[in-house]
């Protein structure tokens, strides 16, 4: 029989074990497929299908969470979502542009600014006062609006197809506070059938009354690191989340948070791969048959 201290040797050697495999595991992206049943969805939306990528954290062309946009080249899902997060340098703001419009989505390509979009750590050169420099979102809104992205920041866009409309709602990123739902929603049918995407889940909860059908953010990583045998322990969030990532109610909203793609500190992702994934919508009834 082991004693104590043995079993604690070989669990820590076996939680390594684990650790290691996820570790080699995570630098390809999964792609996978998540059909969503959506009660109010129209019968022309039924199939609709989106892309979903957020927390590139790019900072030149060779950034590897680039490849995994350049593997989606073609694919022509209905609609692209990139849910901030997408560029740590301005300068990188071209090459994500570029390959997001490379993915050739159908109806629309939108943006949303995340907490990394809007401030950068501080350079050495810069006194010690200054905690984060701002990023010039001038500039990279017009690096994607020349690629056919929009950007959507407490705005909303409508679109028809068939005899159907949705509308995509984009917020702002509320690790700063800059999402104003309000704002968002201002001139919107309260029945419309709505698509909501941003940064940070903690948006959900201040979304006030309007009505969502589906909220699509990132930000969390999945915790990043995650230690074999234990939740996460870091969401970069004020609310307390169900889970770290994947598909879950927050104050009664359907709401699905992505792992996302790159990382942030440490270079390293541990039992939190990178996705992106691909959404389908589907109808209530559609699933009975």
């Amino acid at each position: 029989m082991l004693n104590v201290r043995q079993t604690a040797v070989l669990a820590g050697l076996g939680a390594l074990g684990l650790a290691t495999r996820s570790i080699v595991r995570s630098p390809s992206a999964v792609a996978a497929t998540l059909s969503l049943p959506l009660p109010r969805l129209p019968q022309a939306l039924d199939g609709l299908t989106i892309q979903v990528v957020s927390d590139l954290h790019v900072r030149s062309p060779r950034t590897p969470s680039l490849n995994a946009l350049h593997r989606l080249a073609g694919t022509r899902p209905d609609f692209l979502f990139a849910c901030g997060d997408l560029s740590d340098r301005v300068d990188a703001a071209p090459f994500v542009a570029e390959a997001l419009a490379a993915i050739q989505p159908v109806h629309g390509a939108y943006v949303v600014w995340g907490n990394h979009d809007l401030f950068v750590s501080r350079a050495a050169t810069d006194p010690a006062w200054i905690g984060y420099r701002t990023q010039p979102l001038g500039f990279t809104r017009q690096v994607y609006q020349a690629h056919g992205i929009t950007v959507l920041n407490n705005a909303h866009a409508r679109h028809r197809i068939g005899d159907a409309e949705v509308a995509i709602v984009g917020i702002g990123d509320a690790t700063h506070r800059g999402d104003d739902a309000v704002r968002a929603f201002d001139g919107l049918d309260k029945d419309a059938f709505a698509l909501v995407v941003t940064h940070n889940p903690d948006a959900v909860p201040r979304l006030g009354q309007a009505r969502v059908d589906l909220v699509v953010c990132g930000h969390t990583h999945g915790g990043q690191i995650v230690p074999p045998l234990m939740t996460p322990p870091m969401t970069s969030t004020r609310s307390p989340l169900p889970r770290a990532s994947g598909l879950m109610h927050i104050d009664g909203r359907l709401v699905f948070i992505t792992r996302g793609v790159g990382t942030v500190g440490i270079p390293m992702r541990v039992n939190a791969p990178a996705e992106v994934p691909r959404l389908t919508l589907v109808r209530v009834g559609e699933t009975a048959r």
